[in-house]
């Protein structure tokens, strides 16, 4: 699905999450593999914002390909993998297995918005880059905050949107082309409101920014350069360069030499926000 105008189509929440499992279906090889084995850092700094410790339990809600739980399960006794989206859920999986991590990580279909798990039943609750693909993400919070016992830790990775609300439209439209499961992304102020809403007190909060293609990031959304969705965020893109009007800091590069003929690469960014949070 393409968008044409500024503003995005208003999908309900089924709506939103058949979007999404089709999406995470259609993706959960190539974007597994990225997300796998180019997170390890990210994963590994929310742990140790969030203090994962052998004695843990917690959930990983939203996890994907495991994004998230594959790395924690390193560090803690136990961890829930839950997922919406079946296939991507069995890669994790299959990952898990071929790790050596089963013992370690349970696996369970299941909604961010309605956690089958019991109020008070964790030490933490973690998720990565799955708010922006929710159409309540004060809801996900607000249950993680619920299945952690008083003390206990919550830690999310996301987009971080900007201030700027005609800078935030464009941003959003270029992301929806890439990808009609994408809600909104949130601003800082808007993490920080749904976190005291839901009992929390953050305790730590880090931003990161992560350069790549534009290529590379439109590759793991299953687009090829030849697909009308790929050329029009290309045009939107390119055409925010002198004035980063979208928020993705985007800048041309000459090709790779071993490319000779190859026009320049666009390069461009995703600010992100890591926040770690106590349960009062």
């Amino acid at each position: 699905m393409s968008a044409s105008s500024d503003s995005a189509p208003k999908l309900s929440d089924e709506e939103l999450k058949a979007h999404v499992r089709e999406r995470f279906t259609k993706t959960a090889e190539v974007f597994g593999q990225y997300a796998v084995t180019n997170r390890v850092t990210e994963a590994e700094t929310l742990a140790r914002m969030v203090g994962a410790n052998e004695n843990d339990r917690g959930v990983d809600l939203a996890s994907g390909p495991g994004t998230l739980a594959l790395r924690f399960a390193r560090h803690v006794r136990w961890i829930c993998a839950l997922d919406l989206t079946p296939a991507i859920l069995e890669r994790a999986r299959q990952t898990a297995a071929h790790d050596g991590l089963l013992e370690k990580i349970s696996f369970t279909l299941g909604d961010a918005q309605a956690v089958p798990l019991a109020a008070g039943s964790l030490d933490f609750a973690v998720t990565s880059y799955s708010l922006h693909h929710i159409s309540d993400p004060g809801r996900v919070i607000a249950e993680m905050s619920r299945v952690v016992k008083k003390g206990g830790r919550v830690g999310v990775i996301d987009i971080e949107a900007p201030e700027n609300p005609e800078i935030r439209a464009l941003n959003h439209r270029i992301e929806f082309i890439r990808d009609d499961s994408h809600a909104r992304s949130l601003t800082q102020g808007e993490f920080e409101t749904m976190f005291a809403a839901a009992g929390l007190r953050i305790t730590a909060l880090e931003h990161k920014s992560h350069p790549r293609t534009f290529e590379h990031w439109m590759h793991v959304a299953g687009w090829k350069p030849t697909d009308p969705e790929y050329q029009e965020a290309h045009a939107l893109l390119a055409g925010s360069i002198e004035t980063n009007s979208a928020n993705f800091s985007p800048r041309f590069e000459p090709a790779d030499v071993c490319q000779p003929g190859k026009p320049p690469d666009l390069y461009m960014s995703n600010p992100g926000i890591y926040i770690a949070a106590e349960k009062l």
